[in-house]
């Protein structure tokens, strides 16, 4: 029998099925996927050789908090209220719920370039999360939430998280708030974190300044992490991480080693790009580990 997996990010979503690999994976803006779920999931089980009866395990994650016992997710960037997945999906078979850096580091130890039983997925896109494992086994937490490492407290100005806190490491370096820290700490606007990247590149000072902050406040996060968890890996994926690996990966991580107790680990793009959180979802279909 088929599987269907359903990645639902900030921005976009991305659907794939197949039977014992993917046949058809698509992506769509993840608005455009609420507004018209039936007709998008039908058309990609039909850009496959499987027909919708076929399909018996469908696994969703979700870019945010969820509750399982309910079946609902928050998506931050799309509505004040919550969305029934479940409900959503369960025309197509039993639907499993992930949150998706942990779908994405299940992603990386089953079918990535993995070597480690220890290893953390990070992912730094419009929001930051982590996916971990420990000793070999996924941690989820109570309720799947585990991994909202992006509400850590990083730093010390005041500056607001989406959320309603302050100083929170996404305040500082997730890709919807970083033209808000600028505008807060330096009093300067930027359309997008995009442009600030592109006016660091040509001298921008106060682009400098901001890049200076967000590369500050991710060595801060990386320390938290490895002394956390002392993973043997950290994979880190997200579309600002990727986009730009490395001002926001490479050069915060040679500040992290005053800061650690830990062992420094191995630190790397994730190998399976924006197909990681489907990957993972695919494991649990195939029950290789239990939800």
């Amino acid at each position: 029998m088929a599987f269907l997996c359903v990645d639902i990010g900030a921005t976009n979503t991305v659907i794939g099925t197949g039977k014992q690999d993917f046949e058809t994976v698509e992506k769509y803006s993840t608005r455009y996927f609420f507004e018209n779920t039936d007709e998008l999931v039908e058309a990609v089980v039909r850009e496959s050789s499987h027909e919708l009866e076929d399909l018996e395990h469908v696994a969703v994650a979700a870019a945010g908090p969820i509750d399982r016992a309910k079946g609902e997710f928050y998506p931050p960037n799309l509505s004040k209220e919550s969305f029934n997945l479940r409900e959503m999906l369960s025309g197509y078979g039993d639907v499993k719920m992930m949150n998706d850096a942990t779908a994405a580091v299940a992603g990386e130890y089953y079918y990535g370039r993995n070597s480690a039983e220890d290893m953390i997925y990070l992912t730094i896109s419009s929001g930051i999360g982590a996916g971990v494992i420990v000793d070999g086994e996924i941690l989820e937490g109570w309720g799947g939430n585990l991994g909202e490492v992006g509400h850590m407290e990083i730093g010390k100005d005041g500056v607001k998280c989406g959320c309603g806190g302050c100083d929170h490491w996404e305040a500082y370096s997730a890709g919807d708030r970083m033209p808000l820290m600028a505008e807060q700490l330096f009093n300067r606007n930027y359309k997008d974190s995009r442009e600030i990247f592109e006016k660091q590149e040509i001298g921008d000072r106060t682009a400098e300044k901001v890049i200076d902050k967000m590369q500050e406040c991710n060595a801060r996060g990386f320390e938290n992490l490895i002394n956390l968890f002392n993973p043997e890996v950290i994979w880190v994926g997200g579309a600002v991480a990727q986009n730009h690996f490395e001002k926001v990966v490479e050069e915060p991580f040679e500040k992290v080693e005053d800061g650690l107790m830990n062992q420094e680990p191995i630190v790397e793009e994730n190998s399976l790009g924006e197909e990681a959180v489907v990957h993972g979802l695919k494991a649990a279909c195939k029950g290789e580990f239990e939800l």
